[in-house]
């Protein structure tokens, strides 16, 4: 059976607002303004993506999810921790945009309204850019280059 689209939705949103915190975490780490700046965009779109599924849930007479749970709380003190400096923060992020990644993806397989789809289409497709310039970053060892 497949699960209820603001269900759906309401754990999409959650998964956003604990890459929010990631991300705070993540930027807070760097040291160098073009990652911090690259990360923030990065964490703006999350922002977008629980307005814009919030929305979508009310207009389906759902509750959007507004808080956090101990997974998300967890992410968040994961790359607190292991983020010092720009590899550091770039490599926590890896794993948590490689999560996102997945769980979007996972979305798509269930049965959504047609506005519920293209949401999450484009969602996850801003998600599919983060990771790729992620890897790229790490890739090429941007926290040694001039800041």
């Amino acid at each position: 059976m497949a699960r209820d689209v603001i269900e759906v939705l309401n754990d999409l949103i959650q998964l956003d607002r604990d890459a929010i915190a990631a991300y705070d975490q993540a930027i807070e780490a760097c040291e160098h303004a073009h990652t911090r700046q690259m990360l923030a965009r990065f964490r703006d779109d999350h922002g977008r993506h629980v307005v814009d599924l919030s929305a979508h849930v009310a207009s389906l007479g759902g509750i959007p999810a507004q808080t956090r749970d101990l997974k998300g709380k967890l992410i968040e003190g994961f790359t607190a921790i292991t983020s010092m400096g720009d590899q550091s923060a770039l490599l926590a992020m890896r794993g948590n945009e490689e999560l996102t990644n997945r769980q979007y993806q996972a979305a798509l397989d269930e049965t959504l309204t047609t506005e519920a789809r293209a949401i999450v289409e484009r969602n996850y497709g801003d998600e599919q850019r983060h990771l790729a310039w992620i890897k790229d970053a790490l890739s090429r060892k941007v926290w040694e280059q001039a800041a």
